[in-house]
């Protein structure tokens, strides 16, 4: 009998490697006197529609570097990284209507045309803000698990202490989910944890979100000026989700005229692009099929 041939690296593994492999420029616009960066793929070469992808709380925009690939040969593709998080300035004082306002401005300088958003838990609500406000410029909103309203079961979110710590490896020990999930990909979560630290001008190491976020996350609600909204708007949910569950599900259905059925992704928590990249990009790619 020949020998069998095993595949050295499975095929999750080449799927996540080919789109790494696909590298983003790097551009920045500055918005009220702060530099917001942001990743662009397919932007220079005539794409005629824009995707956008916008990351949850202390998250960065490379946490789509696996997914926004994916989509680059029909969009113009841009993830910025809001103030405070990833390789963006840090401001005195946030709010989810600036970044809006940056969410906008990225959109403007990299002039993709007309633009469909996927935002990400907290991201959703200052992309749901923009799109209420500039329906010229965005057209779509794709919601990714996210507590849109308050029901009354809200997450207990602190500041946590500054922690320095002396060198990069003990700093990737010491990095965790918020919420936990339970089924990360290990190759998923070792690219997004590496990149969400940075090294200091005294040689150890720091996380790279500035801590002042968290003073912001109960504040500045701007759900009840996104409610009613009838531009198309659709939502995916994580079956185990540890921040939607079937009221917030509903509840954001009932605020929105132009939503569509939701898409639930199974075998996931709150992090699908971590534990389901593959049922993400499926999701999406039925999505943004769907006539609407």
């Amino acid at each position: 009998m020949a020998d069998i041939e095993y595949p050295q690296y499975s095929p999750l593994d080449c799927w996540l490697n080919a789109a790494w492999a696909h590298k983003p420029s790097v551009r920045a616009v500055v918005v009220d006197g702060a530099t917001v960066r942001y990743r662009a793929w397919n932007v220079c070469q005539g794409a005629r529609r824009g995707l956008m992808f916008v990351h949850g709380f202390l998250a960065h925009a490379r946490w789509w570097d696996h997914i926004a690939p994916h989509f680059a040969d029909r969009y113009a593709v841009v993830a910025p990284d809001s103030t405070g998080s990833g390789d963006s300035d840090w401001r005195a004082t946030y709010s989810r209507s600036q970044f809006a306002e940056e969410l906008v401005a990225v959109a403007r300088d990299a002039d993709v045309g007309k633009l469909t958003v996927v935002a990400h838990s907290f991201g959703a609500t200052a992309a749901l803000y923009a799109a209420a406000n500039f329906p010229d410029l965005i057209e779509r909103v794709i919601v990714v698990d996210a507590r849109v309203f308050l029901s009354g079961n809200e997450i207990d979110v602190r500041e946590p202490p500054s922690r320095r710590y002396p060198d990069a490896a003990r700093m990737r020990a010491h990095y965790r989910l918020m919420p936990p999930g339970k089924w990360p990909v290990p190759a998923v979560e070792d690219y997004i944890a590496l990149h969400s630290m940075r090294e200091t001008p005294e040689g150890d190491w720091t996380w790279k979100f500035d801590p002042k976020l968290f003073r912001m996350v109960k504040k500045d609600n701007l759900a009840t000026e996104v409610a009613g909204m009838s531009r198309p708007v659709d939502f995916i949910h994580a079956e185990q989700s540890e921040v939607v569950g079937k009221i917030e599900t509903q509840r954001f259905v009932d605020n929105f005229p132009g939503c569509g059925e939701p898409v639930l992704v199974p075998l996931s928590h709150h992090h699908i692009m971590i534990e389901q990249p593959v049922g993400l990009v499926a999701a999406l790619n039925g999505l943004l099929a769907r006539p609407r």
